[in-house]
């Protein structure tokens, strides 16, 4: 092609890459925490000054994220996810191509070829590309949180390699903005990305190029992270999962062994992204020996700037030793990082025209593959969805609706799953989104957890006392979660929204979920309790389902939260009441084991008794 017709061509390919970005914008469908963002839309405008109440309530009482606030705005008026989510997906792209050669691209034959490498690079270099990109909640939670910090640091790049004497005044603001979001998007990169900032800002001051601007973005970040770290939201989200879960707590529990592991599954999943780049760099060694001519080394400031990358990779892949939950998403901000690294190499190896034909065409195929492979799975996803809106629309307030499941009900690295898998999420839908009183699926499924035949009762104490049926009708719910972590956001949403904390002077100071109906046959017949808050307390027992590494089946139980004067143990389900004896787990050290032995196919549930009372610990279910 004549060289002309570059910029042309550039800017097909980029509108074609746009295209599939707005395609897969248009069918993305409503998965799982979607839902709770059209909860908030039901019932407020979007507007300044609902924004900032969305954004503050997380703050302190949930996902402290700023990613979090992007989710609720995407799943808004559509306009808003049409537009904005592909251009930061493109954003992502060209702002890792800045990171790799200290420029912006240019419309050029040379710089789309790198642009595709890239671009095809991060798709198999994440482990669950289809999922990253187009699952809203965890595009703006960490694709969209990743692209702002790339950013902030796109500026540095271009500025520290390039001399330019110009102060640029105007960016600020700007740059304290962004520097703030980056430190509000995610805990297990802000670490790196401090350090990072540190680095850039001294190379800056020790080469007499430090700007007010570069001040600024640095001042952002040490700001924004330590707002996201100590978020209040911490303590609370997740019943205090954060909290309970320290750094020193995960690294200990996770010991030498685990911690390996984290590193060997980030290694497996870049490894088709390494192999293409030694593709290119064997085929550019070979074409250059058989002219007989010498290997010329990478340029001093690429060894450098891939090694900096390199440290920045496996500092945030070594952050991950102490996080909860460890890879797939986890995985995209050293993902990203490592494909920058390739795209260095990749550039010297694009020197031969041998390489750089193979290369290209090789990534040709793989875009068309994802692409088709993209397209595919969310029209099939968006039909199956809109479908299944559709009956919720139409079934009757306060009846139970029976939608049929995905044909893709398994996650992939395409795609997320039948979220109605989730017991606690259908009755989540079909009570606070459609006024229904449930949702099931319209046939048997092996992999759906099937509803909980128990129902649950909240009880509110105020001070100045007042009466069980006038302390109800106080910030009213039209049903109790059966799912004690559900319980405890209904009652933290209606005290911050619904004024249930304090009502013409008498303010809640108690509030307690009892299990009503249940097949548990207490031989004292004590009171059943699921929490019991107080303004200073908060009890409960947090027992998840388990099973050991022979697949024998446990409700694993959070030490901390045992009742230090336990005295019976019992499981129920099929019918029976059984008593049992917590065993230790002999991996975990999490806290005892409540063993499940399977009769038949239903949900199995765990009771844990003082003298006084006994409490729902959790479920089991197969």
């Amino acid at each position: 092609m004549s060289a002309r017709r570059e910029p042309a061509v550039f800017a097909a390919a980029i509108g074609l890459l746009w295209l599939l970005f707005f395609i897969q914008a248009w069918n993305a469908p409503v998965l799982l925490d979607d839902w709770y963002q059209l909860t908030w839309h039901r019932h407020h405008p979007l507007t300044l000054a609902s924004i900032w109440e969305y954004a503050s309530y997380n703050y302190f009482h949930f996902n402290p994220r700023v990613g979090d606030v992007f989710l609720m705005l995407v799943n808004g008026p559509p306009v808003i996810h049409l537009v904005v989510t592909p251009l930061v997906q493109i954003g992502l792209l060209v702002a890792a191509f800045a990171l790799a050669f200290a420029r912006l691209p240019r419309p050029t034959y040379r710089d789309l070829q790198l642009l595709l490498f890239i671009q095809v690079a991060i798709w198999i270099a994440i482990p669950i590309p289809g999922v990253v990109y187009f699952y809203r909640p965890f595009a703006t939670n960490y694709l969209w949180a990743f692209a702002t910090t790339l950013w902030l640091f796109v500026p540095y790049r271009i500025a520290l390699a390039n001399p330019d004497d110009r102060a640029r005044h105007w960016l600020i603001v700007p740059m304290f903005v962004l520097g703030w979001f980056a430190g509000m998007s995610n805990e297990h990169t802000g670490p790196t990305a401090m350090v990072a900032m540190l680095i850039f800002v001294g190379y800056a001051w020790k080469q007499g190029r430090l700007r007010p601007w570069m001040i600024a973005g640095a001042l952002g970040i040490f700001v924004g992270y330590p707002m996201l770290f100590f978020a209040p939201g911490q303590r609370e989200r997740y019943a205090g999962m954060a909290t309970r879960n320290t750094p020193l707590v995960m690294l200990s529990e996770r010991g030498l062994a685990g911690c390996f592991e984290v590193i060997v599954d980030f290694v497996v999943e870049v490894q088709l992204a390494t192999h293409l780049t030694l593709v290119a760099l064997l085929a550019s060694i070979g074409a250059t020996r058989a002219r007989g001519e010498k290997l010329r080394a990478l340029e001093t400031p690429a060894l450098i700037a891939i090694g900096c990358i390199v440290l920045a990779t496996g500092s945030i892949v070594v952050t991950l030793f102490a996080s909860p939950t460890v890879g797939e998403r986890l995985f995209l901000a050293p993902g990203v990082l490592v494909v920058i690294a390739l795209a260095i190499v990749v550039d010297y190896a694009f020197l031969e025209a041998t390489a750089r034909r193979l290369v290209v065409w090789i990534c040709a195929g793989l875009f068309a593959y994802h692409a088709v492979r993209f397209v595919y799975v969310y029209a099939v996803g968006k039909r199956e969805n809109d479908r299944r809106i559709a009956i919720l629309e139409s079934a009757p307030d306060d009846t139970e609706a029976k939608v049929p499941p995905y044909t893709m009900w398994k996650r992939t690295r395409w795609w997320w799953g039948d979220d109605f898998r989730y017991a606690s999420l259908r009755q989540y839908v079909g009570n606070e989104v459609y006024d229904l009183s449930g949702i099931v699926l319209d046939r048997r499924t092996r992999w759906a957890e099937p509803t909980p035949s128990e129902s649950y009762v909240a009880r509110r104490v105020f001070d100045p006392p007042l009466p069980p049926d006038a302390a109800a009708k106080i910030a009213p719910m039209r049903y109790i979660p059966t799912f004690w972590e559900w319980d405890l956001v209904q009652l933290r949403r209606a005290i911050a929204f619904d004024g249930l904390g304090e009502h013409a002077g008498h303010k809640l100071v108690r509030y307690t979920v009892q299990v009503e109906r249940t097949e548990f046959e207490d031989p004292k017949h004590r009171p059943f309790l699921v929490i019991d808050w107080t303004p200073s307390s908060l009890e409960f027992i947090d027992g998840l389902r388990h099973d050991d590494d022979r697949g024998q089946p446990y409700i694993q139980v959070w030490d901390q939260s045992v009742p230090p004067d336990l005295v019976d143990t019992y499981v129920y389900g099929c019918g029976t009441t059984v008593r049992v004896d917590p065993v230790s787990d002999p991996d975990i050290t999490i806290g005892p084991i409540i063993p499940v032995k399977i009769a038949c196919r239903t949900v199995y549930a765990a009771a844990m008794c003082t003298p006084d009372e006994c409490w729902h610990v959790g479920r089991y279910w197969r």
